[in-house]
Order: structure tokens, then sequence, then C-alpha cells
């Protein structure tokens, strides 16, 4: 369960193909958020094995203490809060199958599958940045300064485009063995002005809960043994 989690935070939190500087525009209200500003963002998603491409929208949202991410693809998604003692709660979202996947601080701890919270909002590790990944230049896109870093982490050649004023990347793109993933912001506000909006706390209340320790205990519950080959499939086509 370790490797599933950790490769599905990776996955779900990265992605890109083909980046080259000054080839996009980023979205006209940029320039109007901080890092300090709730965000709410579509990125496009886009993985490429060998011939066949696929694009898809993946959303994230950002608040002081909550990080909210969807896949369109495939319908799934992760929800990561911390409290004012600094503990981490984490949340897999299986909308198709209804069911919420719940993580406390201890199921963290014991699987080591909790990152920074700077690299939960910012997408990436920022402390990478300058360090695994050069900077190669810098340059600005209407009044939004832009950092183009290139390197390789943990043996994946990785571009981003960083977007310092915000905290996070405009363009990551890391390039697998399997194929190139990639994600690209396609827009970018204080509130979400597209139609896939963060959980509401009834929506949430109405999936099934479950709880981590308890899977050891629910071999035998065919939608657990669905999950789990959901995990497994999340981890190896990196949806």
């Amino acid at each position: 369960m370790k490797t599933l989690l950790t490769c599905s935070l990776i996955f779900s939190l990265t992605a890109c193909a083909g980046l080259s500087q000054k080839t996009y525009t980023l979205p006209e209200k940029i320039g109007a958020l901080d890092a300090g500003s709730p965000l709410a963002c579509r990125f496009q998603k886009q993985t490429t094995d060998g011939n066949t491409q696929q694009n898809s929208n993946w959303y994230f949202w950002r608040q002081a203490q909550r990080t909210e991410t969807r896949d369109e693809r495939s319908n799934q998604g992760e929800i990561w809060t911390k409290n004012n003692a600094g503990q981490f709660f984490y949340t897999r979202l299986f909308y198709n199958e209804r069911i919420a996947l719940e993580f406390v601080p201890g199921d963290l701890t014991a699987t080591e599958a909790a990152p920074s919270w700077q690299q939960l909002t910012s997408l990436i590790d920022p402390n990478t940045l300058g360090k695994e990944l050069p900077l190669l230049s810098k340059d600005n896109s209407g009044n939004t300064a832009v950092e183009y870093y290139r390197g390789t982490v943990k043996g994946v050649p990785t571009e981003v485009d960083w977007l310092p004023a915000l905290q996070l990347p405009s363009r990551v793109v890391k390039k697998l063995p399997e194929g190139t993933l990639s994600l690209s912001l396609s827009e970018c506000a204080k509130e979400a002005e597209f139609s896939v909006k963060p959980r509401t706390k009834l929506e949430l209340d109405n999936l099934r809960h479950i709880d981590y320790t308890d899977l050891g205990d629910m071999e035998d519950d065919p939608k657990v043994q669905h999950l789990e080959q959901l995990m497994g499939e999340h981890h190896h086509a990196g949806h």
C-alpha cells in the first residue's frame, strides 16, 4: 500500500509533454493572484505513450490548510488537510464507486506516504528548484515572472515552468520509461469559474467512507478488491 499511495500522489500531482519557452500564454487573470490567494485552477493533462496521446482536464484547489485535486479521466480525486497542530489527513476519492478512502495521521506516518505541505500546495517540491532542477532562464509573460528549470528528480527527467509569485508551476513535464506526462495551466482564479467545483461536505458525506486501517479486514469485500485494482491501475497508467 505504501508504494501505491506514494506513486498515486506523484502521478496525480505532476505531468505534460514537450516543454519549450514562450510557446504558450498564461491565463489572463494570473497577474492578480499571489501565493497567499486561494486558488482554483484547471490544468490540461496530457499523456503520451508511443503514438498514443490522451488529453483531459485536471483540477486543483488550494486553500491555507486544504488542497483538493480531481482527475477528469479516471474520475478520482484527493483531498489533503492540515490541522493547527500540523497533522495531515488524506482522503482518496473514487467518484464512480462513490467511495472515500480515509487516512489519519498515524496511517500516513506508518506508510511514510505524506509529502511536505509545500509540495502539496505547489504540486512539486520547491526544494528541488535550483538543485536537482537547475535554473535555465527567467522571463516575463505580461507582468508575471516565469522561471524555467530542467533536470532529473529521482532518475526522472523533469522540466518545470515556475511562477514564483504563486508558488505554483504553469507547466510540469515528466519523461518516464512508459511515456511522457504533463500538466499545463489553462485557468486559474481565486474562485472557480469552471463547472467542476470542490466537493462540499454534503457531497462527501454521501460517499461510502472506508478507513485505511480497516482494509485488511475487508479483503472479501468486492468493493475493496475493486479499489485495490484501481489503485494498481492508477500507479501503472498514471491516471
